[in-house]
């Protein structure tokens, strides 16, 4: 077992940005080393299952409000311990300026703004580690650094999201991109609906459609679709399958406790539901939490498995269709909260090598007190995980949650986050498709219409942003 350990001056700082039960090292080739995390006054101790060095990742507050995760540069083990904030400064900056010498060497213009900020968190990180000697003065240095990095790589992608999105209207007026919701029934506010989407994802999952063994219940599926093919809008199924949590049909308990016949049963039932609906919906979200699980005490060669024979029988089923896998928690926090070693991202390769055909990935983003949670980042690590993603050159579609309202101050900041996180997936060529998980009636205040049956803030912005870059 590793251990690292930190020397905190500001632990008033790691207790304002909540837990540290989500704390993680981020490894040279892509794995995420969970950790254990033990405060003891002014010492953190961090202990994990390997000894290499790692990029060191938690929950920092912002000046501004709220909290964001924050990486170190590598770290490795050593007997002394490390200065927190002067690491996270130090991990801030250097993955600023690594971003910017990147996108700048491939023409992104700057500002004399950005230049500036950028020269002030160097001055402030200069000043946190040449007074190492002074632990406040140096932290507090080190403090203000991080600050100004988070400015300055909001601003960096204002010019990326900007620049990248007129270059793509240069060549085309509308950006190419569905924009679609999730429904599991017909929409009583229709006309807000059809302004601001192209395109539904309707809900078919094995409990709603086979309640009763061999007893399927079609009706409420054939008129949601009936609905959005008179409308002309693309159709997605699906999810099918939920490997996160329990939600088979009741009758399929007692099977579900054999990994043979719960297999068995899934592929007929994924069979059916295509066989009914081939040439009717040509894309399909199969499976998703594959990469999380969390059901039916699967390991993660469980998963894998159980994937590649459904995916098997939609082959069978319909050899054309379009399927795609969601994953959840695209940035590992799963890792530190159930049994598992395989990245995001390695257990979506590992499908790969094991010969599964799968034709597009749905990131999910899911910013809510849920257990699927995604932290909060900022938007550099958006950008950066799609273009993680974009490597196996295959369609990337984002499925969003919109954040809940916990009181009414939450408002700006959380259309912030989704204006910036909408911009950013429209500036990236390998996203073809950007999907609201919740219409109405799902999480309180964080539906798109209200239960008054007025739209949300979130649905005018949205569709502020289909009027002007899609249709």
């Amino acid at each position: 077992m590793g251990v690292i350990q930190f020397h905190v001056q500001r632990p008033d700082l790691l207790a304002k940005a909540g837990s540290c039960s989500m704390v993680d090292f981020l490894m040279y080739d892509g794995r995420i080393a969970p950790a254990d995390v033990l405060l003891q006054g002014d010492r953190m101790i961090c202990r994990r299952t390997v000894s290499e060095s790692g990029q060191f990742r938690l929950s920092w507050p912002r000046f501004s409000g709220g909290s964001q995760v924050v990486h170190s540069t590598s770290l490795r083990e050593q007997s002394e311990p490390y200065e927190l904030e002067l690491e996270l400064a130090r991990g801030q900056l250097s993955r600023l300026r690594n971003q910017f010498s990147i996108w700048h060497g491939s023409g992104l213009q700057s500002s004399s703004r950005l230049d500036e900020l950028i020269r002030e968190s160097h001055r402030s990180f200069r000043a946190a580690a040449l007074r190492a000697e002074v632990p406040e003065t140096s932290a507090a240095a080190a403090v203000l650094s991080m600050e100004l990095s988070a400015q300055a790589a909001d601003m960096l992608c204002e010019h990326y999201v900007s620049q990248r999105i007129e270059f793509r209207r240069q060549r085309s007026p509308r950006i190419p991109v569905l924009m679609g919701c999730h429904l599991n029934e017909v929409p009583q506010q229709e006309s807000e609906f059809l302004q601001t989407f192209n395109a539904v994802q309707v809900g078919a999952d094995w409990q709603s459609l086979e309640g009763q063994e061999g007893q399927h219940d079609w009706s409420r599926l054939d008129a949601l679709l009936e609905w959005a093919q008179e409308r002309r809008l693309f159709v997605m199924g699906g999810p099918l399958l939920d490997l996160t949590q329990d939600s088979l049909p009741t009758w399929m308990r007692n099977w579900s406790r054999s990994r043979q016949n719960l297999q068995s049963f899934a592929a007929d039932f994924v069979e059916t539901v295509l066989g009914r609906y081939q040439g009717r919906i040509r894309h399909w979200e199969v499976i998703t939490g594959g990469n999380r699980g969390g059901a039916f005490g699967m390991t993660e060669e469980d998963r894998i498995s159980f994937i590649s024979a459904v995916l098997q029988a939609v082959r069978g089923a319909d050899d054309t269709v379009q399927v795609s896998l969601r994953v959840i928690q695209p940035w590992g926090e799963y890792l530190s909260e159930v049994p598992g070693s395989l990245s995001p991202i390695q257990f979506f390769d590992t499908l790969r090598r094991c010969g599964v055909r799968i034709g597009e990935v749905n990131l999910d983003l899911r910013l809510s007190q849920s257990r699927l949670r995604c932290l909060r980042r900022d938007p550099l690590s958006l950008s950066q995980l799609i273009d993680h993603w974009s490597l196996f050159q295959i369609p990337l579609n984002v499925m969003i949650t919109v954040p809940p309202l916990l009181d009414n101050s939450g408002v700006i900041h959380r259309e912030d986050w989704l204006r910036s996180a909408l911009l950013m997936c429209l500036s990236k060529e390998r996203v073809t498709g950007i999907w609201l998980s919740d219409w109405q009636g799902g999480t309180e205040g964080a539906s798109l219409m209200g239960a008054d049956g007025q739209p949300d803030s979130s649905l005018k912005l949205l569709q502020k942003l289909t009027r002007e870059l899609l249709w």
